[in-house]
């Protein structure tokens, strides 16, 4: 079967693809395999980081020719987001399933809070707390995945965007320019006389060929290259060069069609404002090349050197503002004069020092002199008057102003008085001015960052419970008797118990909280905001510390029912579950009915046995309550398959 092979380059990535219709065969893919490409599998293909020869002559001799890429950089960059949106949205859903499913094991019990044994046995609470923790794992693993391929998806297309503005292309053209001057170098001799190195061949006898060294002006960074191998290294690098050219003619096209930069747009002159950074600062000084404005030095804070791609807006000068930076520009005149500190060398010593140990600095108007300039150099070429030697073991190594003996003197000029002049404003021209409508634009953006950012601390919220959970671990511990009232008939209850905004209400066996949670979710929030209005009774410590955290609003009591006496107050409304063991249920039913407030109603879940039937049944019957045997099965899920009832006592 014939495969059909096409090539690719784009020129916004510099790299090179490969699409195949169907597999390559073992001998072709090692060899694209070894050029450095790899597969996408989301893209079907085979991609080249960056394009080089090599590359590119396997490309022409798989596809006969390397055609244009047909998508750009950010139509690439948004289908890549897409994938990545999908699985961040996936890892998303298999989170809130497993937090879900950890939710229903625990069978409402909050995040954090142990695992009850009841009727279970200690194996199989060990096996719950076991599942919980793996499902708690499983949802924050997924949380964190989603995340990193929300944020991942996020990056793609800010980055191909980010390629795309004006400035970061003359940025990148600026760095092909150095590209070009480097690999240029690396042909380039430095040396026109060749020296003889040694060079061992195969058979290990000494052969003396011609080397030339060759790199950059300087002779910094270059490598000595046998004068034979000049030839081939000129035409690979000949080669790249050309690529790199053609890169650069792409990237000023399309920095020219998207307007260009800002710079290059006005004849920017000194005493004219540029917009850098939020801040319009005073141009003192352009530096141009070929004609385009390439840097210029401004009055701006910290760094007063601006490239061109850094403005985004100008302003032209007025007259009077072109005046005051000429005159704020005015250098003294360069003088020459003898001093008592000063040091003295003949002109052709001066022409002797390097430029590096040489110049000039300014010295400040005096009460006499004017501002002027005089010359400088390090002392190990001057004559220095003892008066100004710093030390013995210095001075050598110092810079002094200098006095050439030969040269022409020059004094310095007199100080002309300054005439009076109106105050100075109490901006300066040449502070800085913030431009408004960047403080609006940062502040709204600010606010938008802030907005999500809440929004995902809101969302993330859960999974960082279950985050912490996992570092303590699921504990699990012993609570006898105890078992949790299922959902639907605590919400039943709840209804039975017709409960009103002004009823104070007690849960006198609050156990894992079911009721209360059925209580607050029946539009009863408003209950739990006034203190003392919902009181809880629980005789487990860990479960009573529990309930505490979970329902801050209400009053919970850790200790026994049965021996609270009074202390709680009375009550309108009570809703209960108690132990059913050796008739517990009636004992606690009956010490409930003392807290009862007159036109009150309890509502109990009990046992469904002889004695509730003779006791329980009778007293909720002649109450003008009723007495109602629940379907078998009804705590099933909570590991008992006892006969249950619930009952209405009225008062």
């Amino acid at each position: 079967m014939t495969i059909a092979i096409t090539a690719t380059y784009s020129p916004e990535d510099n790299k090179l693809r490969i699409y195949a219709s169907s597999r390559l065969d073992s001998a072709t893919y090692e060899r694209v395999k070894a050029a450095g490409f790899k597969w996408a599998p989301k893209q079907e293909l085979f991609v080249a980081p960056m394009w080089t020869p090599s590359r590119e002559d396997l490309c022409s001799e798989l596809a006969g020719e390397i055609e244009d890429e047909d998508t750009s950089l950010v139509e690439r960059a948004e289908a890549k987001a897409e994938r990545l949106e999908d699985l961040s949205e996936r890892r998303a859903q298999e989170g809130q399933q497993a937090r879900a499913a950890v939710d229903a094991i625990a069978d409402g019990i909050p995040f954090g809070q142990p695992i009850l044994i009841g009727h279970h046995s200690e194996r199989h609470a060990r096996k719950d707390a076991e599942r919980i923790e793996n499902g708690m794992r499983k949802a924050v693993d997924c949380w964190k995945a989603a995340e990193y391929w929300k944020s991942r998806a996020t990056g793609a297309l800010r980055l191909a965007k980010y390629k795309e503005r004006p400035d970061v292309r003359a940025r990148r053209i600026k760095g092909l320019e150095a590209e070009i001057r480097q690999m240029q170098s690396k042909y380039t001799p430095i040396y026109e006389k060749p020296i003889m190195q040694q060079r061992w061949n195969s058979d290990r006898d000494a052969e003396k060929i011609p080397h030339v060294f060759c790199g950059p002006k300087g002779g910094r960074g270059g490598s000595w290259v046998p004068v034979e191998d000049l030839p081939s290294l000129k035409t690979y690098y000949s080669r790249w060069i050309e690529h790199t050219e053609n890169r650069i003619a792409y990237e000023r096209a399309m920095l020219d069609d998207s307007g260009g930069l800002v710079a290059e747009q006005h004849d920017i002159k000194a005493g004219g404002r540029v917009l850098v950074r939020g801040e319009w600062v005073v141009v003192l000084r352009v530096t141009k090349k070929a004609g385009k404005v390439c840097s210029m030095r401004t009055a701006q804070r910290y760094c007063s050197l601006v490239s061109a791609e850094e403005v985004r807006g100008y302003e032209p000068p007025t007259a009077d503002q072109a005046a005051k930076v000429a005159d704020a520009m005015k250098i003294g005149p360069l003088c020459n004069y003898p001093g008592e500190k000063i040091a003295t060398c003949t002109e052709e010593t001066w022409k002797k020092i390097g430029s590096g140990y040489k110049g000039s600095i300014t010295i400040a108007a005096t009460e006499t002199t004017g501002t002027h300039r005089i010359r400088q150099a390090i002392g190990h070429y001057l004559t220095i008057p003892d008066a100004a030697k710093t030390s013995d073991s210095y001075w050598r190594h110092s810079y002094y102003p200098v006095y050439i003996v030969d040269a022409k003197r020059k004094d310095p000029p007199a100080k002309t008085p300054t005439p009076a002049s109106e105050p100075e404003p109490e901006v300066s021209f040449f502070a800085p001015i913030h431009d408004p409508d960047d403080l609006e634009e940062r502040t709204a953006r600010l606010t938008r960052s802030n907005q999500a950012q809440e929004a995902r601390q809101a969302a993330a919220a859960p999974f960082i419970a279950l985050q912490e959970q996992l570092k303590a671990g699921v504990k699990v511990v012993a609570a006898p008797q105890l078992f949790p009232t299922p959902s639907e008939l605590a919400a039943r209850m709840v209804e039975e118990a017709d409960i009103s905004p002004e009823h104070r209400i007690l849960e006198p066996s609050a156990g894992t909280g079911n009721i209360l949670t059925a209580i607050r979710a029946r539009d009863r929030e408003s209950l739990f905001d006034a203190a003392g209005e919902v009181v809880a009774v629980e005789l487990n410590p860990g479960l009573a510390q529990h309930l505490t955290i979970r329902f801050s609003g209400a009053t919970v009591i850790q200790g026994d029912f049965l021996e609270q006496n009074g202390n709680l107050g009375t009550f309108d409304r009570i809703l209960m579950n108690p132990p059913f063991e050796h008739g517990a249920d009636i004992k606690h039913i009956q010490h409930a009915i003392h807290a009862l407030n007159p036109g009150g109603r309890l509502v109990a879940i009990c046992a469904n046995g002889p004695r509730q039937q003779a006791t329980l049944k009778a007293m909720a019957e002649t109450s003008g309550g009723w007495y109602e045997e629940l379907p078998a099965g009804t705590f099933a899920d909570q590991g008992s398959n006892v006969n249950t009832a619930l009952l209405v006592i009225e008062n």
